[in-house]
């Protein structure tokens, strides 16, 4: 599951784009922040995606990734001309197939291919068309599903949303949010040859003029299930509350929302847009990583939280021109590793999940002070944007992040419910922790 944001010029403070995404996958899927340079390639190459090798372009683009570890694809990402996509499960009357590109696969070829916002919807609508979409994407457990995009640029965005090989888009006037449910009704602005005929011919709709993407093609039950709604709701609430002065904190609290109650902690309810894993049935996932972004027309910023759980994970810049990851930050894998970032954090987020609200109370208030000097320092010019900024906001991001393990150690236990401690107990045994 995941949940993410963009708002054009029109809504934001500066008159520029913001862009967020929780990334919603398997507990203890570690998440790397990847950077790959701008490369050419040979005639004829190949790339090899994560089921499907596919001819290789001539040139690629300098992107930067959330990537799950295993896999070839991303969650979010962006590229050296400032396009940023996240793409989301959608789950439809329509069986997914086998064999295909993933959506993660989707995503970052079209940063790798793209210029513009409009040109990675084109690329990823002509690869979807030329090579499908399918493949297993679930971690621990099968999991195959359809996806949409959320696509943006300084200039504009598209929300695309997909089934099979069929698709429709949109051209987003102010806001949009997607949450693991079709956004798309009759409102599309343009829509693949087959979409509705499919569905007139199944009898999802009884004529074209009666076709809805949302009511057609949903699969109720597991859309449902997904908390899909209610979290789309709660982004697009969030969103109004401050429309037209949104700014990169708004979107970092957007991602961080817990829906509103004081008193929420993660072994009570799920459908959160900062989402909790509590069983193996329907809240199989949690928040893994973050991303937000802010493309103005001569200045970009980006920010990740490299870890899950914005809640008790602070954000931290990447992704400046001529730049890599910060020093000191070690990608992870499939086990524990105590010198790997995220797993670091995983460490911490755990050790919370014990005393929930009182880790929240003594651990949010020094997150949000430290990014409101961040992003202040950032976006106003009073830091260069270069490799030493990146290697200093880490560095204090990890400090942080190193300096509460002994503070959770000294708050009551508030004891979870029996489930949820029995679920959490079963992964930092498998996980070693």
């Amino acid at each position: 599951m995941c949940d993410t944001v963009v708002a054009l010029g029109s809504a934001t403070k500066d008159g520029i784009t913001l862009f967020g995404k929780n990334s919603d996958r398997d507990p203890d899927e570690v998440q790397n922040v990847k950077i790959y340079p701008q490369q050419k390639h040979k005639r004829g190459a190949k790339v090899k995606c994560t089921y499907l090798t596919i001819p290789q372009v001539t040139e690629t683009a300098r992107i930067m990734l959330c990537q799950p570890f295993w896999m070839f694809g991303a969650e979010m990402g962006a590229n050296e001309h400032g396009v940023v996509i996240g793409n989301e499960a959608l789950f439809t009357r329509e069986k997914p197939d086998i064999n295909g590109l993933t959506g993660m696969d989707l995503l970052r070829l079209a940063l790798e291919r793209s210029r513009t916002a409009k040109q990675a919807l084109e690329t990823i609508i002509e690869l979807l068309e030329k090579y499908g979409q399918g493949g297993n994407c679930g971690y621990r457990q099968k999991f195959l599903y359809m996806n949409s995009f959320l696509i943006a640029d300084a200039a504009e965005a598209y929300v695309l949303e997909t089934v099979k090989s069929w698709w429709a888009w949109k051209q987003i006037k102010d806001f949009w949010s997607i949450s693991n449910i079709i956004s798309l009704e009759k409102d599309f602005d343009a829509c693949s040859p087959g979409l509705i005929e499919n569905a007139v011919k199944k009898g999802y709709c009884k004529s074209q003029a009666d076709f809805n993407f949302r009511k057609c093609y949903s699969d109720k039950i597991i859309t449902w299930g997904a908390r899909g709604a209610p979290r789309q709701a709660r982004s697009r609430e969030l969103i109004l509350q401050k429309n037209g002065a949104l700014t990169t904190a708004d979107f970092m609290a957007i991602l961080r929302d817990h829906g509103g109650y004081a008193d929420w902690t993660p072994d009570k309810s799920g459908g959160t847009i900062c989402m909790h894993a509590a069983d193996k049935l329907i809240r199989r996932s949690q928040s893994v990583c973050s991303m937000v972004a802010n493309l103005g027309k001569k200045a970009r910023f980006y920010y990740t939280t490299g870890a899950a759980n914005p809640c008790v994970s602070p954000y931290y810049p990447v992704f400046f021109p001529d730049t890599v990851n910060p020093a000191g930050y070690l990608e992870g894998g499939a086990n524990y590793d105590a010198k790997s970032f995220w797993w670091e954090c995983e460490r911490l987020h755990r050790q919370a999940l014990w005393c929930f609200a009182d880790a929240l109370n003594a651990i949010q208030p020094q997150i949000i002070k430290y990014e409101k000097e961040m992003i202040s320092s950032v976006e106003n010019g009073r830091a260069r944007l270069d490799q030493d900024t990146i290697d200093k906001y880490f560095t204090k991001a990890k400090t942080m992040i190193k300096s509460w393990g002994n503070k959770l150690d000294d708050l009551p236990v508030a004891k979870p419910k029996w489930l949820f401690r029995r679920y959490w107990q079963g992964y930092n045994k498998l996980n070693g922790l």
